[in-house]
């Protein structure tokens, strides 16, 4: 397991600082994302968060900037991957998504590749001991457009950190697919997210 030592939170908090100044001032975008990638990398110890590689590594996005633009200088939205884990995450339809249609229909998004890459981020930031807000932030708009995507109303509370709320909302299967198949079963649901494992949630 990988740990963070007291120099390498240092670099971290350092390189989130330049960040910040960067979107607080006027810099170009291309300057803003350089400095993302590069607090994204150091965060993550210069290393594949899926797959812990060290080579050819690179900070990804994890809800694309052409999908969700609000979250591109968000650092709960990136992770560090290697070039084959990079390569991997992109098969697929990787073209501008047409908002009309429902999230994922062109196979872009990757659902279940999100919840994935958010799970890793949340393991990675607890085995660590770096489970912060500033290190993995995602405002509250973000969040919210998370839960319509989902099918929950925007001001449902997930519990945890930003970071883990965002992985417990991918988690969910879609809230509507979920009422019907409650609902074929003779039963109603209860408001709320379905915490994973057990049957809360459900109304006889």
């Amino acid at each position: 397991m990988l740990r963070k030592t007291n120099s390498d939170i240092a670099a971290a908090e350092n390189s989130l600082a330049r960040l910040g100044r960067s979107l607080a001032g006027s810099h170009t975008a291309a300057t803003r994302l350089r400095l993302w990638s590069e607090f994204i990398r150091l965060r993550d110890g210069c290393r594949c968060v899926d797959c812990h590689s060290t080579r050819r590594v690179s900070a990804h996005h994890i809800c694309r900037k052409s999908f969700l633009p609000e979250a591109i200088f968000h650092t709960g939205n990136g992770i560090t991957l290697c070039r084959d884990c990079h390569r991997e995450v992109h098969g697929g339809f990787n073209g501008r998504p047409d908002l009309g249609q429902p999230m994922d229909a062109q196979g872009g998004e990757k659902i279940d590749t999100m919840e994935r890459l958010f799970g890793a981020l949340c393991e990675d930031a607890r085995d660590r001991g770096i489970l912060r807000d500033d290190f993995y932030f995602l405002s509250d708009s973000v969040l919210a457009r998370f839960k319509m995507f989902q099918g929950f109303d925007p001001w449902t509370p997930f519990p945890g950190t930003r970071i883990e709320q965002a992985f417990l909302i991918w988690r969910q299967a879609p809230r509507g697919m979920v009422q019907a198949l409650v609902r074929a079963m003779g039963f109603e649901m209860l408001a709320g997210p379905i915490p994973p494992g057990n049957g809360v949630g459900l109304s006889g």
